[in-house]
């Protein structure tokens, strides 16, 4: 027979995840549970009752928000994204040497295309996904005027890519992963679509405390620990996974009057 009052580990495992993560969810829903001394103990009834009760357009609320931020900003992102990093990434990138010609590149988080424009006539073939349509349209006009030819535009959130399976060499992805709800789910899709051999090239803050920053932007994520995004990538199955600390000359926040936060950038392989 099943048990009624369940431990913290016996609730996560029923919800289907970790410790932490459902220590997460009771920070930041109301989740029905009694404190009893130092220990917390759950209803299976009431958790399955308030799961079922739950509403997935919340979800699609917040990520229709973030879509239409940066649908309304995309006029304007080249100037804007200046407040918050400089050329700094694409140089990195380039000093890297990891471009070959007869490379595909997926640009996860394209954006207006500062990346993918960047890349291009180093490459065969750049893929610039991103959620906002806008936001492409922006990549496309500006690879247009400057006789870029070989982008392609996908309208994706990037955790489920129209793209196939190992075709891709290289994935680069520039402050996006902070944006994303389960960024792990997102590394797992970066494995799924590169090639055996494959590398990755990822830029985005460390943790931190800007919450002006935090919100302004609609990041979901402030920043991550270094040690944790390498065990992401890790356990989704990439080796030789390298961060290091991203120098350059950034600009000073607007509002706050200094740079909002450090930026890394992470290497990787896939097995």
């Amino acid at each position: 027979m099943e048990k009624e009052i369940l431990t913290m580990e016996e609730a996560a495992e029923l919800f289907g995840v970790s410790v932490k993560t459902f220590i997460k969810l009771l920070k930041e829903e109301k989740v029905p549970a009694r404190k009893i001394g130092r220990e917390w103990r759950f209803s299976r009834k009431a958790l399955i009752e308030w799961l079922s009760s739950g509403d997935s357009q919340a979800y699609s609320s917040s990520e229709g928000e973030t879509k239409e931020f940066f649908n309304e900003v995309a006029p304007d992102w080249e100037e804007m994204r200046k407040n918050y990093y400089d050329e700094s990434i694409k140089n990195k990138l380039m000093e890297l040497d990891l471009l070959k010609k007869n490379m595909t590149i997926v640009d996860l988080g394209a954006g207006d295309g500062y990346i993918s424009r960047a890349i291009a006539k180093s490459v065969k073939k750049v893929v610039a996904v991103d959620i906002s349509s806008e936001m492409l349209k922006e990549l496309k006009k500006k690879a247009r005027e400057a006789g870029i030819k070989n982008i392609e535009a996908v309208e994706s959130d990037g955790r489920d890519v129209p793209f196939e399976n190992g075709n891709a060499d290289m994935i680069c992805t520039s402050m996006y992963l902070h944006h994303i709800d389960e960024p792990e789910n997102a590394v797992a899709e970066m494995n799924r679509m590169l090639r055996p051999g494959g590398k990755v090239f990822l830029a985005d803050f460390y943790e931190h405390s800007n919450r002006e920053l935090k919100d302004k932007m609609h990041d979901v994520w402030p920043g991550f620990k270094p040690d944790s995004i390498k065990a992401w990538f890790e356990k989704n199955g990439f080796s030789d996974v390298k961060i290091e600390n991203l120098s350059g000359d950034f600009q000073k926040s607007a509002n706050s009057g200094h740079r909002p936060a450090s930026i890394f950038v992470l290497t990787a392989v896939k097995l």
